[in-house]
């Protein structure tokens, strides 16, 4: 594939990384604004990880200096769906020069970045963003991001005297990663709505990020329990467990003796809230902390549906619905799909552009803006609880049981870990 390469004007050129050099500056640029340990991980992403290339990073050149001012990119993840995988696009390294701000780069590399994204054919497009801005290019608010408890480490029971301490803590090797992979898989099995994470990344992760990963284990015969994803945060205060796959809440409770032993005042314990070490944390007296949301949007609607389609027959045969024939027009105002069911199944989904629900009109079965079509669709927020926010959400009452048949409530967890950590003394490889 050709490096892809646009005129802005003004002596503005966007391109693609294409070569060594491309991927020196992009690293060098990315170092200069926000750190060494950015640079590491971009100059890492590039080289190492298992499926990008360079036209999935994209940057803006100002041919007057030849320096690098604007960058953007595009990670690929794969998320379960149910047990449909799902290809998704994340977008990063999002940053201009001051100097070259409000003139519309940013808005042409996502320009490009969605032409990337339909090359790839994703199925979703995800980003942790600043506040508000992305909203602009068509992305809504889903699925909790770095959502977490807070435990007071004096509420962790101490263990009884003279008692042995019953599990330790080995950092995870790269030779670890078949096991972590397992042990990822086991945890996520029960939530419907997870990122993939295998072996292959896994290796990626603790032989160029340095991914925190500590191997739960058996401290009498070595037997692998679980593992826990760790960093320390307020100057050693406390201790963020942002990622655990432990099943044994004598295992879970050992962990955060073993944290409270540390000398720290608070742990975090990383959601989903279905999490053994969530729950024995909120036994023991944990809150909720505020937490932020990641920020999604679909770039085909009726691709999505149809590659979903095996979920929502799956539902349907679970329910009254069992064997349904009928037609669903689902109503996003600007655009109609509607989805044709034949004896419980999903034989197509199909664009019916504008369907008027003004007053006096039929409108759809179901009508709703489509950011609120994103949440009910990964199931963040119930129909009724959407309509708080939406209240123009409208679903004929013949319709409403079968839209929350389809399109239930579903307990998720998305962490897509990328960044290298320190040490920033570092020289990219």
């Amino acid at each position: 594939m050709a490096s892809c390469e646009e005129n802005l004007g003004q002596g503005l050129i966007l391109r693609t990384v294409r070569d060594e050099r491309d991927i020196e500056r992009y690293v060098a640029f990315n170092t200069v604004v926000h750190g060494q340990a950015t640079g590491i991980t971009c100059d890492h992403l590039l080289r190492y990880h298992p499926e990008i290339c360079g036209h999935d990073f994209a940057f803006v050149e100002d041919e007057a200096c030849g320096e690098v001012v604007s960058t953007t990119c595009l990670i690929p993840w794969h998320c379960s769906y149910e047990g449909i995988i799902l290809d998704v696009a994340m977008l990063e390294m999002v940053v201009t020069r001051p100097e070259y701000r409000h003139r519309g780069l940013i808005r042409a590399q996502m320009r490009r970045f969605h032409e990337r994204v339909r090359e790839r054919g994703c199925d979703l497009e995800i980003i942790e963003g600043i506040p508000y801005y992305y909203r602009q290019y068509g992305y809504t608010y889903c699925v909790d991001h770095r959502a977490s408890d807070s435990l007071p480490t004096w509420r962790i029971p101490d263990q009884d005297l003279g008692e042995p301490c019953p599990i330790r803590l080995r950092e995870a090797s790269p030779d670890d990663s078949p096991l972590l992979a397992r042990l990822y898989r086991e945890a996520m099995a029960t939530l419907p709505l997870h990122m993939l994470r295998g072996e292959v990344y896994w290796r990626f992760l603790l032989e160029r990020q340095r991914f925190p990963a500590y191997l739960v284990e058996d401290a009498r015969d070595g037997r692998v329990l679980g593992y826990i994803c760790t960093n320390r945060q307020d100057d050693g205060r406390r201790i963020s467990v942002f990622e655990s796959a432990i099943t044994s809440s004598s295992v879970g409770l050992a962990v955060l003796r073993q944290l409270k032993a540390e000398g720290v005042s608070e742990v975090t314990i990383g959601w989903p809230q279905s999490g053994t070490l969530v729950q024995i944390g909120r036994g023991l007296g944990s809150v909720p902390l505020p937490a932020y949301q990641w920020l999604l949007s679909i770039p085909d609607v009726a691709q999505l549906l149809g590659k979903v389609g095996p979920v929502l027959e799956c539902r349907l045969a679970a329910s009254a619905f069992a064997s349904l024939s009928a037609d669903l027009c689902l109503n996003l105002y600007r655009q109609g799909f509607m989805l044709r069911f034949r004896e419980g199944r999903l034989t197509g989904v199909e664009r019916i552009g504008f369907v008027d629900a003004s007053m006096g009109a039929k409108g759809g079965h179901l009508n709703l803006p489509p950011e609120a079509f994103v949440r009910l669709l990964f199931g963040y927020r119930s129909l009724d609880e959407l309509r708080d926010a939406w209240p123009d959400i409208v679903v004929r009452p013949e319709s409403r049981y079968l839209v929350q048949v389809l399109f239930p409530k579903m307990a998720s967890f998305f962490c897509m870990p990328y960044m290298y950590p320190g040490p920033v003394a570092e020289t990219p490889a």
